[in-house]
């Protein structure tokens, strides 16, 4: 983690900013190595300052060697501490994560650090998480054999009777023992007429013969996150399914084929949704063809009709299409992919094909 340090000393240095602080739990990991969920960081060029509370003294010190420890008093301690030192070592401008801080947060650090100007930290972390290194990419694509893992087991698990919650709770203890660290989101299980939802998360309801069942669910390798959705029917699936099922995994397979290196995330986001539009369904597919994945199960970049970005070797993205007919049901796939420089290497591998779960 010394390297990430120092890489962003130099980018405030040509940046000309004297000091940052840094709250966010990704940054804070992804520059510090610390694993625990509350902390700060504040860099100068001559001094690293890791600012967290006496739960995590211990951790602290393991995982964050090299830094200058400073522990608060109490949890609610932070401004307090951040502020001392601030002012000890004259600071008198200050970039922050203003995309993070709440306005509350925002106002108290400038009650606190009055006479010191705070600006936006922008893209000083945000910029250099988005391309993977060797050892993400290593944890990314543990959490996505996980995940693989799982999606064969939900499978011997499902039968008219059960509920969603049911399921969820097999899946994620199932993905604890195969060595996920948390859930890396609420876990979706959405079936039948609930299967419309693109957020639907797990409810009571019982599983029918029938039901397109849609599963977004996702594990947490090293900090790391995986995120894998597919569809199934719970028995044989009608000629409306399969229609609406072969759209979705043309639009996906088609957008897959046009990540590469130097392809815009609209531009990918495009040939998925007119795709769909083409078949008729484009009013159904009301979200972002994908997001980035890393430290935050939605980070940087996207894919979206706003995407300007230009996509790089090593970024790591989502790519999932889908269609809700509101009353009716819904199907969405998504597979983690890196991006090469002729293509994609796509990091989930559970089968895509329609799978009709015998009853």
């Amino acid at each position: 983690m010394t390297a990430r340090l120092q890489q962003l000393r130099d980018r405030l240095q040509k940046e000309n900013v004297p000091a940052a602080l840094l709250m966010k739990a990704p940054d804070v990991g992804y520059i510090s190595g610390f694993t625990g969920s509350a902390a700060a960081l504040l860099v100068l060029p001559d001094r690293a300052l890791f600012v967290t509370d006496g739960r995590y003294s211990v951790q602290a010190e393991r995982e964050c060697p090299g830094w200058e420890v400073a522990i608060t008093e109490t949890s609610a301690g932070y401004h307090e501490t951040i502020a001392a030192r601030v002012k000890e070592l004259g600071v008198t401008e200050l970039a922050v994560e203003g995309d993070y801080l709440t306005v509350l947060q925002f106002e108290t650090l400038k009650e606190k650090l009055e006479g010191v100007a705070l600006k936006p930290l922008g893209e000083l972390v945000l910029g250099p998480r988005r391309v993977k290194d060797a050892e993400e990419l290593l944890r990314i694509r543990a959490a996505c054999a996980i995940v693989d893992r799982a999606f064969d087991f939900l499978l011997t698990l499902l039968r008219p009777g059960i509920s969603e919650r049911d399921v969820a709770v097999e899946l994620e203890y199932f993905m604890k023992k195969e060595g996920s660290e948390k859930e890396a989101f609420d876990t979706i299980v959405a079936s039948g007429a609930r299967s419309a939802l693109p957020h639907g998360r797990a409810s009571e309801k019982l599983l029918e013969a029938g039901d397109f069942i849609t599963f977004d669910y996702g594990a947490r390798v090293g900090g790391y996150c995986s995120d894998l959705t597919r569809t199934v029917v719970l028995g044989k699936a009608d000629e409306k399914q399969r229609e609406v099922y072969g759209v979705v995994l043309e639009a996906q397979l088609a957008a897959l084929a046009a990540i590469r290196a130097g392809a815009e995330g609209k531009a990918v986001d495009s040939v998925a949704r007119d795709l769909i539009a083409a078949r008729g369904y484009g009013e159904k597919f009301g979200h972002s063809l994908g997001h980035g994945l890393g430290r935050d199960v939605h980070d940087h970049p996207a894919l979206s009709q706003r995407a300007e970005l230009t996509l790089e070797p090593g970024m790591v993205v989502t790519v999932e299409p889908g269609v809700y007919l509101d009353g009716w049901g819904g199907v969405r796939i998504e597979d983690d992919v890196v991006v090469t420089e002729d293509g994609c290497e796509i990091l989930t591998h559970a089968p895509k094909e329609l799978i009709e779960v015998p009853v």
